[in-house]
C-alpha cells in the first residue's frame, strides 16, 4: 500500500470541501487552496456571504498592501490625519498620496479637513472566513500554522488523517485553548469526523483581514475575466 502524500490528501479534501459534504463547515462562496495571506499560506480559506458590494470591488484596489494597511488604521468616526497614516506605515509621502487618492475615489474613505475615516462602505463584517492546516502528522507544527491564520480568519481548522485520531485526542486541550478545530479526514471514502469544532471569533487584524480578502477578490476577478474571453467551439 502506497503512503499517503498531502498533495494526495489536499485533493480529496478540496473535492469535499467545494461539495459542502462536512457536517459543521458551511457551504461556501468561494474555496481557494494555498492562499498567500502574509501570516502563512493556509492550505485552504472558504468564505461565505462573499457577495456583498465590498466584496466585489475588492479587486480594484491598487496597492493591496498599501490600502489593507491604511484600512486597517482608520475608523468610522475618529478621524486620522495624513501625518499619523505616514507614521503608523511608513509609507513615502508619494505612495501614501496615491493609495489616500483612490480609497477617496472608491469611496472607501471620507475626507474632511484633511483627515480621514472609513466610509459606511468599508464593511466586511458579515463575510466569515474560514482557513484550513492540513497535516499528515506533528500536530505542533499544524497548530502553529493554523494560529498564525486568526489574524484574519473567524474560524482556524486543522485537518488530520483518521490514523492520528489517538494523538490529537490526548492533546485536544492545546488546541481547545486556541479555539483550533480538529477535523479527521479519509482520503478513500472522504469520511469526516470532528474532534473539536472551533468557534467563531473576530480576525485579529483588520489589515491582514482586508489583505486576504482583497487577495482572493483578485483571484476571483482574474477567473472571471478568464472565463468571460473562452469562447465555444462550434462542431
Amino acid at each position: 500500500m502506497r503512503e499517503l502524500t498531502e498533495l494526495q490528501m489536499s485533493i480529496a479534501f478540496d473535492n469535499v470541501l467545494r461539495s459542502s459534504y462536512i457536517n459543521g463547515i458551511p457551504s461556501f462562496d468561494l474555496v481557494y487552496r494555498e492562499v498567500i495571506c502574509q501570516q502563512g499560506v493556509a492550505d485552504f480559506v472558504g468564505l461565505t456571504n462573499s457577495n456583498s458590494e465590498l466584496f466585489n470591488h475588492l479587486e480594484e484596489l491598487s496597492h493591496l498592501e498599501s490600502s489593507s494597511q491604511i484600512l486597517s488604521l482608520l475608523k468610522p468616526k475618529a478621524g486620522r490625519t495624513k501625518n499619523y497614516l505616514k507614521l503608523k506605515t511608513g509609507l513615502s509621502d508619494i505612495t501614501l498620496n496615491r493609495v489616500l487618492k483612490d480609497l477617496y475615489e472608491k469611496k472607501y474613505i471620507t475626507k474632511s479637513n484633511n483627515v480621514y475615516t472609513l466610509s459606511d462602505k468599508f464593511n466586511f463584517s458579515r463575510i466569515n472566513i474560514w482557513a484550513f492546516e492540513l497535516k499528515l502528522s506533528n500536530w505542533k507544527r499544524a497548530s502553529f500554522q493554523a494560529l498564525q491564520y486568526k489574524a484574519f480568519a473567524n474560524y482556524t481548522v486543522v485537518v488530520f488523517p483518521y490514523e492520528k485520531e489517538t494523538i490529537l485526542r490526548e492533546h485536544r486541550n492545546s488546541f481547545k485553548e486556541l479555539n483550533i478545530g480538529i477535523l479527521l479526514f479519509d482520503t478513500t471514502t472522504h469520511k469526516t469526523k470532528w474532534i473539536l469544532r472551533p468557534k467563531k471569533e473576530q480576525p485579529i487584524s483588520k489589515w491582514h483581514t482586508c489583505f486576504t480578502l482583497g487577495k482572493m477578490a483578485n483571484q476571483f476577478s482574474q477567473e472571471q475575466v478568464a472565463n468571460s474571453n473562452i469562447k465555444p467551439i462550434n462542431i
